[in-house]
């Protein structure tokens, strides 16, 4: 279980902060930046909860070359770039922020729904975990036949991970289409 990042923040606030949240017409201010501090965070350890799954699937790419599984080495490959990217896109991903006269104003209420969006992607990257964890034994096992399978059903998990991230901001903002 993951500890509410957005607890710690409040916690950590420093006197320059505190006194932020007593000024009329700055508390809303400090509030949301707590809250996309927090939720920034978030993403910074799903996106080394991706980097281990990642690190999972170059092992298993090696043990592929070495067991001359070449069939399926391309496959492996792409899959190992695609979780990269995925890494890189939440690492580096949306925050939620909004000007002074911006055209879509994010406020704490979204940014909450936000974070608690980007906290459910925790339990999406167990499901790629554990796909990685069955190829992982499907090639250990010398399961040839079950090779495609297993890489599509990473494939499948990582690409319902990606799609859902995706829509984070459409669907917090409610500007979705």
């Amino acid at each position: 279980m993951a500890v509410d990042l957005r607890k710690k923040v409040e916690e950590d606030r420093g006197l320059l902060k505190k006194i932020e949240l007593a000024i009329p017409g700055f508390r809303g201010y400090r509030k949301r930046e707590d809250l996309r501090i927090a939720d920034s965070l978030l993403r910074a350890q799903l996106a080394d909860r991706l980097k281990h799954v990642g690190t999972q699937l170059e092992r298993c790419r090696q043990d592929l070359v070495k067991r001359m599984e070449l069939e399926v080495l391309e496959d492996a490959a792409r899959l190992v770039n695609n979780i990269q990217k995925t890494e890189n896109r939440v690492r580096h991903a949306e925050q939620g922020y909004s000007g002074i006269s911006a055209d879509f104003r994010i406020e704490v209420e979204e940014l909450n729904r936000l974070y608690e969006w980007d906290l459910q992607l925790l339990s999406d990257i167990d499901k790629i975990r554990a796909e990685v964890a069955g190829l992982e034994r499907a090639i250990l096992g010398g399961s040839r036949s079950e090779l495609p399978l297993r890489l599509r059903a990473v494939n499948d998990v990582l690409q319902d991970f990606n799609m859902t991230f995706d829509k984070r901001i459409e669907i917090i903002g409610g500007i979705g289409v």
